[in-house]
């Protein structure tokens, strides 16, 4: 009799040892199973910054991205919009210094002036090669004061300094001239703006056109609505906000009136079509949800194999133990309380599995906070989830599979 306790209790401590050691291993793997899935969707979410998708307006036909005339409106939209970031634009003006005659303009009219609302929309022009304090700089063109930056060649070559006023009499394209014979006009009178600080010459630099004077783009907007004028960018870019969700942005775009590209149409000045550069976005994101999708398709597939393994490792730990289970039957407790007495001994054994194996992701993570973050906290929660529901189900289908049998059945079938 005490050689059959022995053994009995050394079955028992085996069956539970199994029990914890295939849930660890089951934590293991469904943490590698539900990692790969974050790993895939992180990557899906940085495929923004990673591939950022960048948009120009351009002519209806597509061959021409500079020396447009977007209309105000189209800007307007664009500023308001919530699926644009970074939106660049500026428009392009000639000017000469003082009340000249409009006779002698051709004397005068020697100063290329750019209104804009960030220095990258000046083609090579950045923050570092601008004279002010970088925090001044981003104020200045986000403002519609009276002021300028001015090349430092002109500076010098025109006696200025930084702090004077200068008079300028601006003329402005002519969006209504037909292709190749853009002519310019007089806007009517003279603006009196201050100089406030200088840049570096960014003249035969590629995508550079030549900058003699810039001002803020809402500067140069309030000059045009000054002389009674339809304001018009020249060049505007932008990225999109949220790539994930192109399908909306387009549309939005769409109701903005910006066209799609034709090869047919013919070439001209008026900025109506929207070129957007996503092919490598798209071709990334579709490699990425493919594989993310194909993943996500074998979580049936995973909750099964737990459930079908619960259900083996408690049908055998309950075989091991008919006995007990005979002998609970036969001091008058019930099937359904002697069965739910084993299902919570095994889930106890399953839950200390999986806190073991939580406690290996944890300590063998590169890093720490990361491992205890709220995304790394929730998918251990689903990985948990996920096998204590399933062992669950797969326990509950053994023991209660035991406890129709009969004790009689039970105890001839030991040894």
């Amino acid at each position: 009799m005490f050689h059959y306790v022995l053994y009995s209790m050394k079955k028992r401590k085996i069956a539970n040892l199994v029990t914890v050691g295939i849930s660890i291993m089951l934590v293991l793997l469904l943490h590698l199973y539900f990692g790969n899935i974050r790993s895939y969707q992180d990557q899906l979410a940085d495929l923004a910054e990673n591939v950022p998708i960048y948009c120009q307006i351009s002519n209806l036909s597509g061959t021409l991205v500079n020396g447009l005339f977007t209309p105000k409106r189209i800007v307007d939209a664009l500023e308001q919009s919530d699926q644009v970031k970074d939106l660049s634009y500026m428009t392009v003006m000639m000017a000469g210094e003082g009340d000249f005659k409009e006779a002698e303009y051709s004397k005068y009219l020697q100063l290329y002036v750019v209104g804009a609302n960030n220095a990258k929309a000046v083609g090579e022009l950045t923050n570092d090669m601008i004279s002010m304090e970088p925090e001044l700089v981003d104020d200045f063109f986000a403002s519609d004061r009276m002021e300028c930056i001015v090349n430092e060649k002109v500076l010098r070559k025109r006696g200025w300094e930084v702090g004077d006023q200068i008079v300028l009499k601006c003329y402005y394209y002519d969006a209504s001239s037909e292709f190749h014979k853009l002519e310019i006009h007089p806007m009517g009178g003279t603006v009196e703006v201050e100089i406030v600080g200088t840049m570096e010459d960014i003249a035969g630099k590629t995508n550079a056109i030549d900058t003699d004077v810039v001002l803020p783009a809402k500067t140069a907007q309030n000059i045009f609505a000054q002389f009674e004028l339809p304001f018009f960018a020249d060049t505007v870019s932008f990225y999109v906000k949220d790539p994930l969700n192109l399908g909306t942005f387009k549309e939005e775009m769409q109701e903005i009136g910006l066209l799609e590209i034709s090869s047919e149409a013919m070439e001209s000045y008026p900025g109506c079509a929207l070129m957007v550069r996503d092919a490598n976005f798209i071709e990334s994101a579709t490699n990425l949800r493919r594989v993310i999708e194909l993943l996500q398709s074998f979580f049936p597939v995973v909750c099964v194999l737990v459930l079908m393994i619960g259900y083996v490792v408690s049908y055998l730990s309950g075989n091991s133990r008919r006995d007990e289970f005979a002998l609970l039957r036969l001091q008058g407790v019930g099937k359904g309380k002697a069965s739910l007495l084993f299902l919570t001994e095994q889930m106890l054994l399953v839950l200390l599995g999986n806190l073991v194996g939580n406690l290996v992701i944890v300590l063998t993570a590169r890093d720490l906070v990361m491992a205890l973050s709220a995304p790394a906290v929730s998918m251990m929660a689903a990985v948990n989830g996920v096998i204590v529901t399933a062992y669950l189900i797969g326990a509950a289908a053994a023991y209660g599979r035991m406890s129709r049998e009969s004790v009689v059945y039970l105890l001839s079938t030991q040894h």
